[in-house]
């Protein structure tokens, strides 16, 4: 029996060319409006925007799309953009794709969660209990290894780092209620509010991002640059979940009227 997360209107040949769409938006998202390459950090990537088509492409037309529009937007970005300047690799391509395919199970399963304030305290206490060991790590250690150099960690840092990460825990914090009650003062009515579309980003953010993302880095960067790795994509990801949850709410709204689309 199919199961079916978000019902539309759309035949399989709209969802082919809308998926070309999305490939194209994502790429453009991912490689043209994005920092793809920081000298210090090349295996950090920032874009606005990228990852919430992806997700709502796998929400929207299913994990199978999902999966192969995040291989080919990251397949064809670097072979349009990046040939000549970078290497390929493809465990960051597998990051891409495991987002797409995922996406769509994680929704199915937040769905199910009807307590806003359930999710929204776990959200909260998983990532402060992620930022306690990060920054018992760095109170711990006096050096970290970037790369085959050895930098000795200051004092400033270690104060430095955590109330930096904090700070951007609470910032995460004011910008989901913020995004509930301005989806809650619309008139449409959403698929999904902010509090299940927040945590849901989260959950793909902080498996897939930040653990099986730093992982698949690890093979590409070396292990011995993992923390670091595991810091600075930790502190993309209080970017990451408070933007996605609003691109995906608005879009989905969008969808809403543009689709036919019913929950």
């Amino acid at each position: 029996m199919k199961i079916e997360l978000i019902k539309s209107n759309l035949s399989q040949v709209q969802k082919i060319t809308l998926a070309g769409i999305l490939i194209s938006l994502i790429i453009i998202l991912q490689k043209v409006l994005a920092i793809n390459y920081i000298p210090v950090v090349p295996f950090l990537r920032i874009s606005l925007g990228g990852c919430a088509l992806l997700i709502f492409a796998s929400i929207f037309l299913g994990p199978w799309y999902g999966l192969l529009i995040g291989i080919a937007e990251d397949l064809l970005g670097y072979l349009i953009f990046d040939p000549k300047s970078m290497s390929f690799f493809p465990q960051i391509t597998a990051i891409y794709g495991l987002m797409g395919f995922v996406s769509y199970f994680v929704f199915m399963l937040i769905r199910q969660i009807k307590n806003k304030k359930v999710m929204f305290i776990v959200e909260m206490l998983s990532f402060a209990a992620v930022l306690t060991a990060v920054t018992l790590f760095i109170t711990l250690n006096n050096e970290i290894t970037l790369y085959s150099s050895t930098y000795t960690i200051e004092i400033w840092q270690k104060i430095a780092i955590p109330l930096i990460l904090f700070a951007l825990l609470a910032a995460l914090t004011i910008c989901i209620i913020f995004t509930e009650r301005y989806f809650k003062k619309r008139k449409d009515s959403q698929l999904f509010n902010a509090y299940q579309v927040s945590f849901a980003c989260f959950i793909i953010e902080l498996f897939v991002m930040i653990l099986f993302g730093t992982l698949m880095k690890g093979f590409a960067f070396g292990f011995q640059t993992y923390p670091v790795i595991l810091i600075t994509q930790l502190m993309v990801g209080f970017i990451n979940i408070p933007l996605n949850t609003f691109l995906i709410s608005y879009i989905m709204i969008f969808a809403k009227r543009k689709y036919n689309v019913q929950d």
